[in-house]
């Protein structure tokens, strides 16, 4: 299928390139890449600050509570976005969420009981602001077309892999330097900072905005509750996300438990840093590759092989087995997101886009808290091969159910280039009624102006 006739040829990648380069996207992508490599320092670094005062046990209860918690709200924070606008939420969201983080870093530095700290933590994640999901959500109007559309999706979940790299070195290092307490106040401070900086560019650019929300109707009562979780297909796409929730719940509070037990203390940013690393070699690749295959195959062979490497993480007692294992796994971390960002990217309506994109980040914390409380008890009495057991099992459940998924017959939603991307039936929108056209992205019309199957899918 040909590319419409206004947009040519698809991009040559050196202009592909110079489009990231330009602002506000270079902008934007940079303060991302901030903002989540030193939000992914603050969880680390409080799990070992309280686990000095308080034991693995009450640490991994607090860092549970909060990734759940982080998991349920992010939702319904995004839903506040959709329907209200972004701009004065986003700031009050702010300004409480930096309160609050004080607050905990004072309850770390004085030891304060661990469960007036719990509260504190909860509500600070309660006021976060969904920055990145709001900037997922608009880069289809930052852009001019499709090409440019899957380069920024790229560029952005690679170096939101490389954060998660940066991060745990940077705490190792942190903690290694200053202890676990100074090391969560100086990734505090630093996520505040960087958070400002990171609402003023969204307050200038009109990040998250959307059109408002129709007026919903009693056939629409399962959307208006449940917003793109009664879309059909939504749950299929957030499946294979549960399962690297667990794992990623479950390393995060193993390897720094394992590696004091071992006294190897200095090889935890590494471990940490394990799966990312392999995330972001993974995802330059797959963003180099031209693969063909239908998208929802892909998701499918990718949820493989990640699973594949963690059923084997009952055998990793040794720290370099580990080491290997999660950056095996992690070579399909990234392939992941980007499929996920592609498919809900297709099926989700403008009245809830930002909504949507936080189910994907969501679906993850959601089992990753879960398992985070569960490896936390088992650490804490040592029961290292109970543990990592316990992770192989999550793993063999997802390789499973990506067996006994059923096969979908696929449709054909074009890009602008030479190449198809093919999305299931399951996960395409019924035909919408027209809408006002959205201008700057695409076409002059915008791309509501095209059918109600030509969805703008995100790589």
């Amino acid at each position: 299928m040909t590319a419409p006739a206004t947009r040519g040829c698809p991009e040559e990648p050196a202009g592909v390139l110079r489009q990231l380069a330009r602002p506000p996207v270079r902008n934007f992508l940079t303060l991302a890449f901030l903002a989540r490599t030193t939000a992914a320092v603050l969880p680390i670094t409080l799990l070992l600050a309280l686990a000095q005062a308080h034991g693995y046990a009450r640490a991994a209860l607090v860092s549970g509570g909060y990734t759940l918690v982080l998991a349920l709200c992010a939702p319904l924070r995004g839903r506040l976005l959709d329907r209200y606008g972004a701009h004065r939420m986003l700031t009050l969201m702010g300004a409480a969420t930096a309160l609050l983080l004080g607050l905990v870093a004072c309850s770390v530095g004085f030891r304060w009981p661990w469960w007036t700290t719990l509260p504190l933590v909860i509500a600070a994640t309660l006021s976060s602001p969904p920055l990145n999901a709001a900037l997922r959500s608009s880069w289809r109007r930052l852009v001019t077309d499709e090409a440019q559309l899957k380069a920024v999706h790229s560029a952005d979940s690679v170096l939101e892999e490389a954060g998660f790299v940066l991060a745990p070195l940077t705490a190792g290092v942190a903690i290694t330097l200053l202890g676990p307490r100074h090391a969560y106040e100086m990734a505090a401070a630093s996520f505040i900072t960087v958070t400002a900086l990171y609402l003023a560019a969204a307050r200038r650019h009109h990040l998250g905005t959307t059109r408002p929300r129709p007026t919903a109707t009693p056939a629409h009562s399962a959307r208006r509750w449940l917003g793109p979780l009664a879309t059909p297909g939504t749950t299929a796409i957030l499946l294979p996300l549960l399962v690297m929730g667990c794992v990623f719940g479950g390393t995060g509070v193993l390897i720094p438990a394992y590696t004091q037990n071992q006294h190897a203390t200095p090889l935890l940013g590494p471990l940490l840093a394990a799966i990312s690393t392999g995330g972001v070699i993974g995802g330059i690749l797959y963003a180099t590759i031209d693969w063909k295959t239908g998208l929802w195959r892909k998701y499918q062979i990718l949820t493989l092989g990640f699973t594949l490497p963690t059923m084997l993480l009952f055998l990793a007692r040794p720290l370099w087995l580990l080491a290997t294992l999660l950056l095996l796994a992690g070579l399909f971390v990234t392939p992941l997101f980007i499929n996920a960002f592609l498919l809900t990217d297709a099926i989700a309506t403008d009245d809830t886009r930002i909504e949507a994109n936080t189910w994907i980040g969501a679906s993850t914390d959601i089992t990753g808290g879960i398992m985070a409380v569960i490896i936390g008890a088992l650490a804490q009495q040592h029961r290292w091969d109970t543990a990592l057991l316990t992770l192989t099992c999550c793993a063999t459940i997802g390789a499973v159910g990506v067996f006994l998924a059923p096969a979908r017959r696929t449709a054909a939603v074009p890009l602008a280039g030479p190449a198809e991307v093919t999305v299931p039936d399951a996960v395409l929108p019924a035909p919408r009624p027209p809408t006002a056209p959205e201008p700057g992205f695409g076409d002059a019309q915008g791309p509501e102006a095209a059918p109600a199957t030509a969805v703008d899918p995100r790589p």
